[in-house]
């Protein structure tokens, strides 16, 4: 739980992640870039966000969409350069919209300078910033297949838990720790506001240890490779010298972790106050299939075991988008789980083209898979002697491409994304939502995002107050939140029966859909009602 003395400016701030190459683009290549970001500056403050994450933008290969870095301290070119990183936190910090950065401690690509140093002179300083070895053990990459790979002109293998093009870092080496905390320095030195950090348990702070056991499935359990002993004094490290740094400049930066766990006993661990200000919570917000009983047990878990803010959020670039997941591509589910996204205790994070109802995507073929991920999964399946379909169904099944394409901001020709074939979807993308029909329309699921964007921020009970109810009856969530003479009290019905409900006819009715308010007032299939309640204070 949190207290009101270790109030933080996250709290006022609601996060929207940008995947910057799906974005807009600014200069008709097919690819986001920061000049076309910079550009819907003026949408998102629209919106009413005021916190972007914007994944990575450094000089990649793009094996795994721009998580392979082969310069940590420059822009890609296909985003632009670094006069085009500063105008653009520039601009935003003008309209008060604060920027954190992904960043990757992990693993770096194989083209980086480090790793291709290490091939070239197996003595030299760089050969132990990575895992070299004779006889690897038998650990497996969370890509499938071997976690090890032979060096290409030498006799070793590397280690790396992603793809072979991502060498995983020794941070058993001081050096590595201290060639980080440089780079973490040059971005904080250009004014981003925090860090959000790839897979940060996975670092390899003890080096590489005892074989990882299998399940009944013969399934490899990853238990030695992540979460080594040594990750927490090793974040305690990392998060140290950032708030040291801050602590010197007079700023607060935000820390958020992307932890590699589905359950909150592996969350949890890695949120206190000399590691992470918070965790993506993915217990809550990857589940598989909506399940209102579920969601509320996750809510009460998180606020008895949790130190400090729990995240919420149901969207990201590495999953199946929400609309399609949890939703059944109805939009009244959709406004539903916005109101939860945006009442709920904690802080919120959307992902772009969330406040449209954009669906999953789902590739047509192999030919038009662009992850990674997916790409060798099919692979895999093909080596076992699968047909092409039960690979590629493999491989969908794997496929983070679903949430990545591009925004639909208008009806036009690549829908106002670019003004030349997209690097993803190509041209087939039809009959989807789009920002300007939705803001030609005052019903639409964009306008409820804004309004409960307003309330959020509007509203400090809902920004920074505790849970005076936080209950599940016959499918209806019942939030109320209190900050000093306020409480919010939001009502959601989660179920496909109408509801009758008490209403209070001293609290005044901020906001409601699909809301009866004859009386007795009920709320339809996945209505929503938030009400306000002043209360006298002694």
């Amino acid at each position: 739980m949190l207290s009101e003395t270790k109030y933080n400016w996250w709290q006022d701030t609601i996060f929207y992640e940008v995947y910057i190459a799906s974005f807009q683009d600014g200069n008709g290549d097919g690819i986001g870039d920061f000049n076309g970001l910079t550009s819907r500056l003026d949408y998102l403050q629209e919106l009413g966000v005021n916190g972007l994450w914007v994944t990575p933008f450094y000089p990649s290969p793009k094996v795994d969409n721009g998580y392979d870095i082969s310069d940590h301290c420059d822009v890609d070119p296909s985003f632009g350069d670094l006069a085009d990183f500063d105008h653009f936190i520039d601009q935003a910090h003008q309209r008060n919209i604060r920027v954190i950065i992904d960043v990757v401690l992990n693993h770096v690509s194989t083209e980086h300078f480090w790793f291709r140093a290490a091939l070239s002179d197996p003595k030299g300083k760089y050969r132990d910033y990575f895992f070299f070895r004779d006889r690897p053990n038998g650990w497996e990459s969370f890509f499938g297949g071997s976690a090890w790979h032979k060096e290409p002109g030498g006799n070793q293998l590397y280690y790396h838990k992603f793809a072979s093009e991502q060498a995983d870092l020794n941070w058993q080496n001081p050096a590595v720790k201290d060639d980080m905390l440089a780079m973490l320095k040059f971005w904080l030195d250009r004014g981003v506001d925090g860090f959000r950090f790839d897979v940060i348990n996975f670092l390899c702070c003890d080096g590489i240890g005892a074989e990882n056991p299998c399940d009944d499935d013969g399934q490899q359990i990853h238990l030695n490779d992540i979460d080594q002993p040594g990750i927490y004094d090793c974040l305690a490290e990392i998060c140290g010298y950032v708030r040291d740094y801050g602590h010197r400049a007079g700023k607060t930066y935000f820390l958020v972790g992307e932890v590699g766990h589905e359950d909150l006993t592996g969350l949890a661990p890695y949120q206190r106050d000399d590691l992470l200000d918070v965790v993506f919570n993915f217990n809550l917000g990857s589940m598989a299939e909506f399940d209102i009983g579920k969601v509320h047990d996750q809510l009460v878990a998180m606020e008895e075991r949790l130190d400090g803010l729990p995240t919420i959020f149901f969207n990201s670039h590495d999953m199946a988008r929400s609309m399609s997941r949890l939703c059944h591509d109805d939009e009244s589910q959709a406004a539903a789980l916005a109101a939860l996204t945006l009442t709920a205790k904690g802080i919120s994070f959307l992902y772009f083209g969330e406040e449209i109802g954009l669906p999953s995507f789902i590739p047509d073929s192999i030919d038009d898979i662009r992850d990674i991920q997916a790409i060798n999964h099919y692979h895999l399946a093909r080596a076992e002697g699968k047909t092409d379909r039960q690979a590629y169904d493999r491989a969908l099944e794997n496929c983070r491409d679903k949430s990545r394409l591009y925004m639909q901001w208008n009806g036009d020709k690549f829908s106002g994304f670019s003004s030349s074939t997209p690097w993803i979807g190509g041209s087939d993308v039809e009959n989807l939502p789009n920002v300007a029909c939705q803001i030609n329309d005052d019903d639409s699921l964009w306008h409820w995002y804004r309004k409960l964007i307003k309330l959020r921020r509007d509203n400090p009970a809902l920004m920074a107050g505790d849970y005076d109810d936080l209950s599940l009856c016959d499918n209806i969530l019942s939030i109320s939140r209190r900050w000093q003479d306020q409480i919010i009290h939001i009502l959601i019905n989660f179920g496909g029966e109408e509801h009758p409900v008490i209403h209070n006819d001293s609290r005044d009715i901020l906001a409601g859909r699909g809301v009866d308010i004859n009386a007795p007032l009920k709320l339809s299939p996945y209505g929503i009602l938030i009400t306000r309640e002043q209360i006298n204070v002694c």
